[in-house]
């Protein structure tokens, strides 16, 4: 299929790409930037064009672009529209089969995506839920499962940064991720690209990705001036004018909006903050001269803010009250304006708002004068009074932000950010064991600057005996919540407040230090702090609807259980090593013999210490089946012939294996990829809190499993395991007697070796063959494996 075809499929007979959505789709190599006027369609241009290059054309092209499109967007109301329309476009190319479209915004089922890396896919998502998992701690991922989209996203993975000017730190990131594949290493094709009507190369600077290093612009040439539909949305006229009210009088700002808005038409209102948006709305309701009122910001749940989004778009006369959630992204057009003033590039975003189609002849621009500003000016944030002064001094001299007029206006627009990622905290971002007061390093100043960093909320109807069985929450359920605000609101609300705990397994009680941005927390619908109709309202003590429904079954919430009927070590694993071959025909990695035998070979060995009394003795013996009396060689088993508890608390199977494969001299990278398979064994072996000691105080012991613990001899399926005796004297410091290396020399070594790009993504493909293998058979019975 030819790219002018793909085009008017997706998007109807008589669209036509433009001359510079068809270089995206032909050009061998891809641009890093693209700056185009709003309105001609981006998402169109990177999407359709990466479904092109991957599916239709030569082989040259198709070979190098990358197998998965990570699609990254300032906030979640863009991922609901992106998502929404590569949905459509893919159904219409009949692609449904081929391609898969995952959206991350938190609450996304765990087992969809990132067991399966052979897949193209186009992964859409919001830069807090894309970069968190980009750095290895993803926002609302079990910790034991950062490692999966880690790998995925740092190998043969496009990453689309999508309306660059709201993102702040985030495109530094960005930028800083790009230059450390390419000094590290990673597997596959992997590039970024920068998207942003207002997008300066200055921001894409960093110290490790100097001036110079980046690729190609995609702009408009002469080709596309020439269309007609370009040079009439390149001239519709956008008058601008200064509104008598102050910026920040909300009283004075709801009067300015029913003076301003047209009869008949529909009118946009832009502030800068949340709560000045609501103050505004709630003035604005009281008003007996305005149609029809929505508030449209972030902190709503996703059903709701849809449904005034949609009262905005299908009505023919109605206002909106917004913030930056509509600067980008979202196609609305208005025929009145109304905006804060805001930073350069995040006005020329909502000026695109404004008459979008070009047709309108009442279009009209109106800003909000703060007056002079000095840097101590008390709306600012969360800009920077500088960016307010600039910006302020280019209105001032405007008369019409039409898109030529635009062109024409010659504006600095810096972005700087207080906190850069540099190669030591990537290196160290690798390891996922909480330090020794189980904190983790704070990866949210690396995804957005300021103070307005989020938490996820999510309302339930639960019981104090539901602590270990409250499901997880899907997406719809979830509503972002300013970290500040949602501390002061926890501290009025400690007894009904709940967040997951992965080492122990349940939810439980929050305590101050643990509310942090990327968390997300249960709280109990009596707590309040939620209107459908304003979105998060921390002081609202009205019980909140649970969107919960009680049809759902309870997730594993991050544990290692699945369903299963009664299977062998031998049998199981036989079923890992052929979804392992299965992948790696697909992924196409570039790894050589060896290391595709390194990987057979830690698959199948992987579950050795199964073989392990403490998991054997776990199964009731006497309730078997009579094919399985007195079977040392159990690997899964419904779950109602499980003990509740192992005889070792905390007892890791896989680190047995591990154990035992260093004592046959197997390599490291075989060890590693084995002792990985669950999350929970990585750089560092040590005890946990709560952890039973042997008798013999002289014994070392980590993760229930003690030194000189000996473990039987096992078919592994075509490989015969000699009994073993397991030593843990590589969990302490230097070398052993014997000059043998300490589990940490031997993982550091592999991880500056690989580089953390690779090493993860190896680790992801053992993980997921074996989830993989274990979700088919569990399709197999009823029960619940351990």
């Amino acid at each position: 299929m030819e790219f002018e075809e793909l085009t008017r499929t997706a998007l109807g007979a008589k669209q036509t790409p433009f001359a510079f959505q068809e270089r995206f789709a032909r050009e061998k190599t891809l641009p890093s930037m693209i700056r185009i006027p709003t309105g001609l369609g981006k998402t169109a241009t990177v999407v359709l064009g990466w479904i092109w290059r991957r599916f239709y054309a030569p082989p040259d092209i198709s070979n190098a672009t990358p197998r998965r499109l990570a699609y990254c967007l300032p906030m979640r109301a863009l991922v609901e529209q992106t998502a929404s329309s590569a949905e459509t476009w893919v159904k219409k190319l009949a692609l449904s089969k081929e391609l898969d479209i995952h959206v991350l915004m938190g609450g996304e089922r765990a087992e969809e995506w990132d067991i399966y890396p052979e897949r193209p896919a186009i992964l859409i998502g919001t830069q807090d839920m894309l970069l968190s998992r980009a750095l290895n701690r993803g926002y609302g991922v079990s910790r034991y499962r950062w490692p999966l989209p880690f790998g995925l996203l740092n190998n043969d993975c496009l990453w689309v940064f999508d309306e660059a000017q709201l993102m702040d730190v985030g495109v530094k990131t960005g930028a800083q991720l790009e230059a450390f594949r390419s000094s590290m290493g990673i597997f596959g094709s992997t590039r970024s690209i920068w998207m942003s009507a207002t997008l300066e190369e200055s921001w894409l600077e960093t110290v490790d990705l100097p001036k110079g290093r980046l690729g190609r612009t995609l702009e408009l040439d002469a080709r596309d001036h020439e269309n007609d539909h370009v040079r009439k949305l390149w001239k519709a006229a956008k008058p601008l004018c200064k509104s008598a009210a102050p910026m920040g009088d909300a009283g004075a700002c709801a009067q300015a909006i029913a003076e301003t808005h047209r009869a008949g038409t529909r009118s946009l209102a832009v502030f800068n903050t949340v709560d000045r948006a609501t103050e505004v709305y709630r003035r604005l309701r009281k008003r007996q001269d305005v149609p029809a009122s929505v508030l449209i910001h972030s902190r709503f749940r996703t059903e709701d803010r849809k449904k005034h989004l949609d009262a905005f778009l299908n009505a023919d006369e109605v206002i909106a009250v917004t913030t930056q959630v509509v600067e980008a992204g979202v196609d609305v057009s208005a025929t009145t304006l109304l905006t804060d003033l805001a930073p350069w590039a995040s006005l020329v975003q909502r000026f695109g708002r404004c008459n979008r189609r070009g047709d309108d002849k009442e279009a009209q621009v109106v800003w909000l004068d703060p007056g002079e500003i000095n840097d101590e000016f008390k709306l600012s944030p969360p800009y920077d009074a500088a960016d307010l002064r600039a910006a302020r001094a280019l209105l001032l001299n405007l008369e019409n932000v039409s898109l030529e007029a635009l062109d024409r206006t010659e504006a600095e627009m810096p972005l700087d950010a207080a906190h850069v990622i540099r190669r030591r905290d990537m290196v160290d971002l690798f390891d996922t064991t909480p330090d020794l007061a189980g904190n983790d390093i704070d990866v949210s100043r690396f995804i957005r600057s300021g103070d307005e960093h989020d938490v996820q909320v999510f309302w339930r109807e639960f019981e104090a005996d539901s602590e270990e069985t409250e499901p997880m929450p899907r997406r719809e359920e979830l509503c972002s919540a300013p970290v500040g605000k949602f501390r002061d609101f926890h501290k009025k609300n400690r007894n009904e407040i709940l967040r997951w705990d992965g080492l122990e397994e349940k939810w439980r009680k929050v305590e101050d230090r643990e509310i942090y941005p990327g968390q997300t927390f249960l709280v109990r619908c009596k707590a309040g702090g939620y209107d459908a109709e304003v979105g998060w309202k921390p002081k609202s003590k009205e019980a909140v609807k649970s969107l919960f429904s009680d049809g759902e079954e309870p997730n594993a919430n991050g544990r290692d259980s699945e369903n299963a009927p009664w299977m062998s070590i031998a049998e199981h694993t036989d079923d890992v090593v052929a979804e392992l071959n299965a992948i790696l025909a697909g992924a196409a990695i570039e790894t050589d013999d060896t290391v595709r035998e390194i990987l057979q070979e830690a698959a199948r060995r992987h579950d050795w210490g199964k073989t392990h009394r403490i998991f054997q003795d776990a199964v009731k013996n006497e309730e078997r089946p009579q094919d399985w009396q007195g079977r040392r060689d159990i690997g899964k088993a419904p779950k109602k012939f499980w003990q509740k508890k192992y005889g070792r608390r905390g007892f890791r199977h896989e680190l047995a294996s591990a154990l035992a494969m260093i004592g046959v001299g197997m390599p490291d990278l075989s060890v590693y990829l084995a002792a990985a398979h669950h999350g929970k064994v990585r750089l560092s072996i040590r005890s946990l809190p709560k952890e039973k000691s042997p008798p013999d105080a002289d014994l070392l012991y980590a993760r229930a499993v003690w030194d000189k613990d000996e473990i039987p001899p096992i078919d592994l399926g075509g490989v015969s395991a000699a009994r073993a005796t397991l030593s843990l004297e590589c969990m302490q410091m230097g070398r052993s007697a014997s000059g043998s290396p300490s589990w940490a020399e031997r993982m550091l070594r592999l991880r500056d070796e690989w580089g953390p790009f690779r090493l993860a993504y190896l680790e992801t493909l053992l993980r997921a063959a074996d989830m993989r293998a274990s979700r088919r058979e569990a399709r197999q019975s009823t029960g619940v494996a351990r």
